[in-house]
């Protein structure tokens, strides 16, 4: 397991559905912010360090496992490390738990490529692994 980053905000009305739990899907947008967390606490910029090269780590696949709710008003924290890479490619995992009583909510995945600005998939760059592995 990699560097572990968190993140903590709070349920907002909106992201729940009719029974006062949050819908399924902003689990995966959750998944989004950490790691979008996860690239800015280790001092990077994804526009200036991946599409200013002419990259995009577009999500290919992903898994979530939901274990209990989340309601309005809750603080929630997203966990996010680098899971494991290959040359062309990098997976990130994720658990998002209850920031007061730590239960853990859902946990999950995103695997990633490395293309370029022609969405043909190439080689991730020495220094951008070395970001992920450290």
């Amino acid at each position: 397991m990699g560097k572990v980053i968190e993140t903590t905000f709070r349920v907002r009305y909106a992201e729940t559905d009719a029974s006062g739990v949050v819908y399924h899907a902003h689990y995966i947008v959750w998944f989004e912010l950490g790691r979008g967390e996860w690239f800015w606490q280790q001092d990077r910029d994804y526009h200036r360090d991946v599409e200013a090269r002419g990259l995009n780590w577009p999500v290919v696949e992903l898994s979530s496992r939901y274990l209990a709710p989340a309601r309005y008003g809750d603080l929630v924290t997203v966990r996010t490390w680098f899971k494991e890479s290959k040359s062309r490619e990098f997976t990130l995992a994720y658990e998002v738990v209850n920031a007061a009583t730590r239960q853990k909510l859902c946990e999950g995945w995103t695997k990633h490529l490395n293309v370029d600005a022609q969405w043909h998939v190439v080689k991730i760059p020495d220094e951008l692994r070395e970001l992920m592995s450290g």
